[in-house]
């Protein structure tokens, strides 16, 4: 009797929709109970698909293990060494839940990279020409929600009120150089999907109505980074169509599309003829923190200064004359490009191994490009694209969470649909094919066991964080000092910061800021004092010390802390004048002179020059 013939369960389907959909939710989730309503809401969420994503991994090991000297080891290879180098310099780093979590407002520490490397490589496995359809459209659904959202808070209707300092379209990532680099991403996987046959019309008409949202959005945000995003996309891919027909125009065309690219490029230095359209001041302030980054990568070339600890060492490392034109107090916590900031905080063997993967993600994508039949090249050409445009705003932007999601899953997309281009005779069918079968299916506990183990220290983890943003946001709202019925609410919601295990240290700072402004001073002052000395580079808490000693009269204590911030931030010319007359009061002629000196030897033309002339003669 032959078997009956059943259609094959598609076992992976259902993973493949979470790693997809985690992307999206990743961008759109926030917290407006939390004091950072953007990237903690978004770490914790990537790190949850990550855990339940990570039994699927395994699974996908143990029932098909990896063939030696075959691409997927060197892919794993690869992501082990940059995610191990990353680990050894986390452990080296010396605020180690800056390193592990990130720095206040950014959350780009090790966890982050870990679970993005998760769906990296689960997407490197598991993703073929079928599932890329699908991420297709919902990239089209993202970005219309997204867009959408953009285009309400231009309107001045947003749903929320933000305490947002920049254009108002920050959509859900917070800031509008964000926003605009999103929206670019999905405006050109919008646009490759006109070309596929596999897109239906309806979704393709969905697209183009996507893709003028976004570009509409992302011009009315003023930010240039979604601009230069596309047409670097754009050119791209129109560059390497007419390469691969080989026709006569191949070389026009991609001469062309390079002329532009250095066009652009030198605009946006203010140079050239394009320099009125795309230099922008953010810009050349950019060329400060690339410069500082590389000054602590010459630092600590092979550990760097540790992992998102570029803010803590930026002040002191950065060019004198960053705080004479933007001013003393001005701060930056990132180098506003993901690879200088990965060599400076992370040293020289996370930045090569980083570079190495995305090496071998381009490379591959472009080899497999001249195997595949016209059909799977379009599809591989709208990832490229994409993820060349990612690349691209990541040499002028920080590594947000809401956009690198995206940038970390093309790419292993990119290595799992070429690693089917020879093995699909139909992509598009392969998974539905009538096979026998003969015996039942046995139930896999394997992968919810294992994704079990890796979500329970995660979710965990993810109450603490959590509870963390929501206490310090409650400590905050109630913080009056006028309104001392509050003084029990802050000091039961502070305390819960300061006691949390994984609080950011900023995050406690505030807390005792807070206790300090409700009335509880020598408690909120030994705090301070507690946690400056566990960061020396805390200038925040050096600062708040600062303030309390002054206020109570300390000279001696505000002389030593004033002579500690000058450690750290060599350039400030405010606090050598505020040292300076410290000195004179105490009767010190000779150090008040010195400062004097100090502050004419790099700010003799500012207003602070002209004070210490004037009272440190």
């Amino acid at each position: 009797m032959k078997s009956k013939k059943i259609k094959k369960p598609d076992l992976k389907s259902n993973s493949v929709w979470v790693l997809i959909l985690g992307a999206t939710s990743t961008s759109i989730c926030i917290d407006r109970q939390a004091f950072d309503p953007f990237n903690t809401a978004k770490l914790i969420c990537v790190l949850l698909i990550s855990g339940w994503i990570a039994g699927h991994l395994l699974n996908s090991y143990r029932e098909n293990p990896i063939v030696k000297n075959s691409k997927e080891l060197l892919t794993l290879i690869i992501l082990l060494l940059f995610l191990l180098t990353l680990f050894i310099s986390m452990a080296l780093t010396d605020v180690k839940v800056t390193a592990l979590f990130g720095d206040t407002f950014r959350r780009n520490g090790f966890l982050q990279y870990f679970a993005l490397g998760i769906l990296f490589l689960y997407a490197s496995r598991s993703i073929n020409y079928l599932y890329s359809i699908r991420f297709y459209k919902v990239a089209i659904f993202t970005g219309f929600i997204m867009s959408g959202y953009g285009l309400i808070q231009l309107s001045g209707n947003d749903f929320f009120a933000w305490n947002n300092p920049y254009n108002s379209m920050i959509s859900t990532v917070g800031n509008p150089n964000f926003a605009s680099s999103l929206l670019a991403i999905f405006f050109l996987l919008g646009g490759s999907t006109i070309f596929m046959k596999q897109i239906s019309s309806t979704y393709k008409s969905f697209a183009i109505l996507m893709m003028i949202m976004s570009f509409i959005a992302i011009v009315l945000s003023q930010s240039r980074q979604g601009l230069i995003t596309i047409a670097i996309g754009i050119l791209f891919y129109v560059s390497l169509v007419t390469f691969l027909k080989k026709n006569k125009y191949s070389v026009p065309v991609v001469s062309t599309s390079l002329f532009i690219l250095l066009l652009g490029t030198m605009g946006m230095l203010q140079k050239g003829p394009l320099s009125s359209i795309l230099y922008k001041e953010s810009v050349s302030i950019r060329g400060y923190y690339w410069q500082a980054g590389f000054e602590m990568f010459k630092k600590n070339p092979f550990t760097g200064v540790g992992i998102d600890r570029y803010g803590a060492n930026f002040k002191e490392l950065r060019n004198v004359s960053y705080p004479l034109e933007y001013g003393f107090n001005i701060t930056s916590s990132n180098a506003h490009n993901t690879f200088i900031q990965l060599f400076a905080t992370g040293g020289l063997f996370v930045g090569l191994s980083y570079l190495l993967l995305l090496g071998y993600v381009f490379i591959s994508g472009l080899k497999s490009l001249k195997k595949s039949d016209p059909h799977q090249q379009r599809i591989l050409l709208g990832l490229l694209s994409a993820w060349i445009g990612f690349q691209a705003q990541s040499l002028i932007s920080i590594d947000n969470i809401g956009v690198s999601v995206w940038g970390w899953l093309l790419s292993g997309m990119i290595l799992g649909v070429t690693a089917n281009v020879k093995s699909l005779e139909n992509p598009l069918r392969q998974e539905n094919k009538n096979l026998s079968v003969n015996k039942k299916s046995q139930i896999n506990l394997f992968q919810p066991i294992m994704s079990g183990v890796f979500l329970i220290p995660i979710v965990l983890i993810c109450y603490f964080l959590l509870q963390s943003e929501r206490d310090l946001a409650v400590a905050r709202n109630y913080t009056n000092p006028s309104a001392l019925q509050n003084k029990e609410t802050v000091l039961n919601f502070a305390n819960q910061v300061i006691n949390n295990p994984l609080a950011d240290k900023y995050y406690k700072l505030q807390a005792s800021l807070f206790l300090y402004d409700m009335g509880y001073s020598e408690y909120a002052y030994n705090m301070i004092k507690k946690l400056s000395n566990a960061d020396k580079r805390n200038l925040d808490g050096l600062n708040a010390l600062l303030a309390i000693e002054t206020a109570r009269d300390n000279k001696m204590t505000s002389v030593k802390i004033r002579e500690e911030i000058a450690k750290y931030d060599p350039w400030n010319a405010q606090n050598y004048l505020e040292l300076g007359k410290l000195y004179k009061s105490m009767g010190n002629l000779e150090k008040a002179k010195l400062m004097k000196d100090k502050i004419l030897s790099f700010a003799p033309d500012t207003d602070q020059a002209k004070n210490a002339i004037q009272v440190l003669a």
